[in-house]
């Protein structure tokens, strides 16, 4: 799977055509990451970017794959939370966020938090593009000590929509992961984690981490797999 979430290379770029966006119109990723898909959004439309990530290794990774794929004016990183990025109201043509809701607010703010600020950073007839989880059946009590705290999931698909109406945009596009990307998603974690232990057996950093990504696994198998989604959402700002 090329992106932190569970979307597929097709579905990436079916989202990216929602957007309509033209060549040098200025686009920004929120809770970025590595870049992959802020990238790919550049490459296929000619746009300009900003992807903003708190984590300052993950954002090295970032400008290390710019430099690889497009000239230096077209992408910048920067590696502050959200609230610090300094971004300017309205200055934006599109605006997303996969997955990564959790930069604007825990628990049951995260999802209008990040509606609300991303659309106030993109101009009257922008679009957002944002990827959020939603419960797809009541979670077991079990599945949710497993995750703790989940931040931003408390609707099902229906009601990640509503929320962002009541907040006046206008949703133009919706999806949501396969099983088959889901899969991807899950197994390409775990099987970082089977080979990193494999081949360090004396490690016990590396010990602890698949300890952990085997109780998610099995999380994932037992719950999981049948009660989490990952919706995809375009909204209009009027």
């Amino acid at each position: 799977m090329a992106f932190n979430c569970p979307v597929s290379d097709w579905k990436a770029d079916r989202l990216i055509d929602q957007l309509a966006l033209a060549s040098g119109q200025r686009v920004l990723d929120a809770g970025c990451g590595n870049g992959e898909f802020l990238l790919r959004v550049l490459e296929r439309t000619g746009a300009i970017g900003l992807g903003v990530d708190s984590n300052e290794a993950i954002i090295g990774e970032a400008i290390t794959l710019a430099r690889s794929t497009l000239p230096a004016d077209r992408c910048q990183f920067l590696s502050l939370p959200m609230a610090e990025a300094g971004v300017e109201p309205g200055s934006f043509d599109v605006a997303v966020c996969l997955g990564s809701t959790h930069a604007f607010g825990r628990g049951e703010a995260a999802w209008p938090n990040a509606l609300t600020e991303l659309a106030r950073l993109v101009r009257p007839g922008g679009r957002l593009l944002l990827g959020e989880g939603y419960w797809r059946q009541a979670p077991a009590a079990a599945y949710l000590a497993l995750l703790g705290e989940p931040t931003g999931i408390y609707h099902d698909h229906a009601g990640n929509i509503a929320a962002a109406e009541k907040l006046g945009l206008v949703p133009l596009y919706a999806t949501v992961s396969n099983e088959d990307e889901w899969d991807d998603f899950e197994w390409g974690h775990r099987q970082r984690f089977e080979l990193a232990a494999w081949h360090q057996p004396d490690d016990a950093g590396a010990q602890q981490r698949l300890r952990e990504s085997r109780a998610w696994r099995d999380g994932y198998l037992r719950w999981g797999r049948e009660t989490m989604g990952f919706g995809l959402y375009v909204f209009l700002r009027p």
